[in-house]
């Protein structure tokens, strides 16, 4: 039997335990470290768009000007992702 070692990827510590399954069958975690900002998490997501640090490549190819379906086309994501990204990072 293999054993996993599962590390955040918020905060990077090791005390984590599995949290149940996404709908997708996915295994989720949960990190028990109270001053991590981001408690569940999955290793591996069903949707590209959905994995950490996707909105700030997307920040980043926009201020690179890279088009919009440029930017869909090269991180696999959906245009609908982009765009939405990009809308919430100009309110904020």
């Amino acid at each position: 039997m293999a054993k996993i070692d599962v590390k955040c990827p918020t905060c990077g510590g090791i005390n984590v335990i599995k949290h149940g399954t996404s709908r997708s069958g996915k295994q989720r975690y949960y990190c028990k470290d109270t001053t991590c900002p981001g408690r569940s998490f999955q290793l591996e997501y069903r949707y590209i768009g959905c994995t950490p640090g996707i909105e700030e490549k997307i920040v980043a190819m926009a201020a690179n000007s890279s088009g919009i379906r440029d930017t869909s086309r090269v991180l696999g994501v959906t245009q609908d992702k982009v765009i939405s990204t990009l809308k919430k990072r100009k309110n904020s």
